[in-house]
């Protein structure tokens, strides 16, 4: 049985130091995909961008700035402000810079604990079944 963790999170695109507009970020985890995490970017009720990357990188991000390549996590707090995670998301043509309150983005990460607990993902991966959709060409 697959166990599931889902939330939208209101998020913030930062166009600048001081400009941001509101993005909606719809949170998924799968106990059967248990290293990975989807994001999907939603406005006016359409998804605009999915994008798949480690449970691992926001749960470093939290404490620590984590992450190479397409995908950085850090946590940030301005003065007066509640401290945020700055998601930063990178492609060959442009980057994109998002953050989502820590307080909302760590109590979603606590319920996918709740599932499959960090540092043991590998009881839960069924590499027998994901060999074969690979074999399938069903990535």
């Amino acid at each position: 049985m697959v166990s599931t963790a889902k939330r939208t999170l209101e998020m913030r695109l930062l166009l600048g130091p001081d400009e941001a507009v509101p993005v909606a970020g719809r949170f998924s985890y799968r106990s059967d995909r248990p290293y990975e995490v989807e994001v999907a970017f939603l406005s006016r009720g359409q998804t605009v961008a999915t994008w798949l990357f480690a449970r691992e990188l926001l749960l470093a991000g939290l404490h620590d700035e984590a992450g190479e390549g397409d995908v950085r996590v850090w946590s940030f707090r301005r003065p007066g402000e509640s401290r945020r995670v700055h998601i930063e998301l990178s492609t060959d043509d442009s980057v994109c810079e998002l953050s989502v309150r820590a307080a909302e983005l760590t109590a979603w990460l606590e319920q996918t604990a709740a599932i499959v607990p960090p540092g043991h993902e590998g009881g839960y991966l069924d590499m027998d079944a994901h060999l074969a959709r690979l074999f399938a060409g069903k990535c």
